[in-house]
């Protein structure tokens, strides 16, 4: 059942039946947001006061839950102009923030999350009613839906390609992708789920898209700066953390900040913070140390509160909660931080597969100076850049064991995991024909290698942090993260990629946007911190306990694992070859199947 602290919501049809899905929530704060015009409840759910905003005109009910530009008149003035669920595809865009959109419209019900899938969309049959809910456990909890063993042993691989990410670990429980809305007739039956949301076109120079992303920065930042609420956020040194900090300077009068430093003297993050912090005195920059912090791997055993699906968020699970406690001992409610950013500015080097097709002589003079920086072969990259094989070949090959050459980022159409030591045979074989099924239908986030990958980049971030969120959500605090924000995607992919990206630059495209606002100092910057050390040393301290968690697998109870090669791995010092990827995926999966309910992973 849920967490006392989660914060979360069901849509419902207008339905009768759909009555006794809100007889299953917990009752414990629960309360009906939302009805439609027949008066049956359309939303309900446990949510903080002000998170959900709510407009009624005629026959259409609208809400939105989260961070939103859209005042109480723009919500209603919007509602007048719906006749139709699809009339909401002009709305996705049409505010600033991130947030859920729900609509009435005569009884048809819509629901829908982000584009990044920050904010994401589940959905049941209960009886023949289907059900929506923004958490798969709670829905899960709803339809009293087990666990799958073909799935879960599914989440125990590293990095799954395009569409496995999307397959909750639970029967009965389907994901609308990102992007997408759930749509439902007034009798619940016959769901449908299409796109509303498309990548743009990216045409715009570095210095368009430089403006642009400002002003779609600056949107999503004001939003979760107005009003009195006290807030903090992340200045962790990197450029990220420290345009976002900036900007939320920029409309509060006062703002607390927080870096930490780390004794790694490769690691020069606090040293640049300091340096942007000090032209701002309305800042309050708290300074600690990373040993005030649990250690990486510390406090794990006991992790309860855990997300709604297998994360590795789990394992930053006690530092996330620490920050929190941080945050709220200093008055905030709100903290801002920098996640997303990555997957944005970085981007993904296949985008030189699409080069090459628009573009090749620069593809060329990139191929080479990347092959340097990546000391691989020219002949080897070039090769993988002329091949033409589509997605579903791609990944049936794949998942049929037919693999001609080493993958490489430059070329590929994404990772594809290594089935682990440690599964089982029931494993391996649920897991092989879970690969060789999906390759059967399995679809392209887009035509090209290179928006593919950042479409899928930025869509495993949105889950990712999203599930970092659900560890410190509670009823007065919450992260956010502003560079998912819809608009901000749609800014920086509007982009052309090779003006994105470039292996001369880091990061260009958030210098030309941050260029008024960023010490000149942080806009040279070249380097990332990356923590490496601070893991090893965590490691090393706690992977004796961690291995005798094995004992008592709970996965293994399931026939999913083999524990022995787990419990040698925990038995050898840090490497980022053996000890990160799988081996964590396998871990925070460990984790998640102690803590989720127990009774639903034994059926049948």
């Amino acid at each position: 059942m849920a967490d006392a602290g989660w914060q979360y919501f069901v849509a419902l049809p207008d339905d009768d039946g759909a009555a006794a899905a809100v007889g299953r929530l917990p009752t414990d704060g629960v309360r009906i947001l939302l009805k439609h015009r027949s008066g049956r409840p359309c939303v309900a759910g446990r949510l903080a006061e002000g998170r959900a905003l709510v407009a009624e005109q005629g026959d259409t009910r609208l809400a939105v839950i989260g961070h939103c530009s859209a005042t109480r008149d723009e919500l209603a003035a919007a509602a007048s102009r719906i006749n139709e669920v699809t009339d909401l595809d002009r709305l996705g865009l049409a505010w600033a923030g991130s947030y859920h959109l729900i609509a009435s419209v005569r009884g048809r019900l819509r629901v829908q999350g982000t584009a990044s899938g920050l904010r994401r969309i589940f959905h049941g049959g209960l009886g023949a009613l289907t059900i929506a809910a923004d958490r798969a456990d709670v829905l899960a909890t709803v339809l009293d839906a087990p666990l799958d063993p073909a799935l879960l042993a599914l989440r125990t691989l590293d990095a799954l390609p395009h569409p496995l990410g999307d397959l909750p670990p639970w029967r009965n429980v389907s994901a609308v992708p990102p992007g997408s809305y759930l749509a439902l007739p007034p009798d619940g039956r016959r769901p449908l789920v299409q796109r509303w949301w498309q990548a743009p076109e990216p045409v715009l120079t570095l210095a368009e898209g430089g403006r642009s992303l400002r002003q779609a920065l600056d949107d999503a930042v004001r939003v979760r700066t107005r009003g009195t609420q006290p807030l903090s956020a992340d200045l962790s040194g990197g450029m990220d953390s420290t345009s976002i900090a900036l900007l939320a300077a920029r409309h509060r009068a006062s703002l607390t900040v927080f870096t930490m430093e780390n004794d790694d003297q490769a690691d020069e993050d606090a040293q640049w913070a300091r340096q942007a912090a000090a032209g701002l005195p309305q800042l309050d920059h708290i300074v600690y140390s990373h040993r005030e912090l649990p250690s990486f791997f510390g406090d794990l055993a006991e992790v309860d509160g855990v997300p709604d699906e297998p994360s590795t968020a789990v394992l930053s699970a006690p530092r996330l909660r620490a920050v929190r406690q941080r945050a709220l001992a200093h008055g905030s409610r709100l903290h801002l931080d920098g996640l997303g950013g990555d997957q944005l500015l970085c981007g993904h080097p296949a985008y030189h597969h699409d080069l090459l097709r628009r573009r090749p002589l620069l593809a060329v003079q990139r191929l080479r100076v990347m092959t340097q920086l990546r000391r691989t072969g020219w002949g080897v990259e070039a090769r993988g850049l002329l091949e033409r094989d589509s997605y579903p070949g791609w990944f049936t090959d794949r998942a049929h064991g037919r693999v001609r050459r080493a993958p490489s980022p430059l070329s590929d159409w994404g990772h594809f995991p290594d089935l682990p030591a440690w599964l089982t045979p029931d494993a391996r074989e649920m897991v092989t024909r879970t690969l060789q099924v999906t390759a059967e239908t399995a679809q392209p986030l887009a035509p090209t290698r290179g928006r593919h990958n950042d479409l899928l980049a930025i869509q495993d971030a949105g889950r990712l942090i999203r599930q970092c969120h659900q560890l410190t959500e509670t009823g007065d605090f919450s992260h956010t993260s502003p560079f998912l924000d819809d608009r901000v995607i749609q800014a920086c992919l509007a982009v052309r990629p090779e003006q994105r990206v470039t292996p001369w630059e880091f990061k260009p495209l958030i210098k030309a946007a941050m260029a008024d606002v960023m010490p000149p100092g942080v806009l040279t910057r070249r380097t990332k911190g990356d923590g490496t050390t601070l893991v090893a040393e965590g490691f090393e301290r706690h992977r004796r306990e961690l291995g005798e968690l094995w004992d008592g697998s709970h996965l293994a109870a399931l026939g999913l694992i083999d524990p022995k090669p787990l419990r040698e791995l925990f038995g050898l010092p840090y490497t980022n070859s053996l000890h990160q990827g799988a081996m964590q995926t396998a871990l925070s999966c460990e984790l998640w199947a102690r803590a989720a309910r127990p009774a639903a992973a034994t059926r049948p």
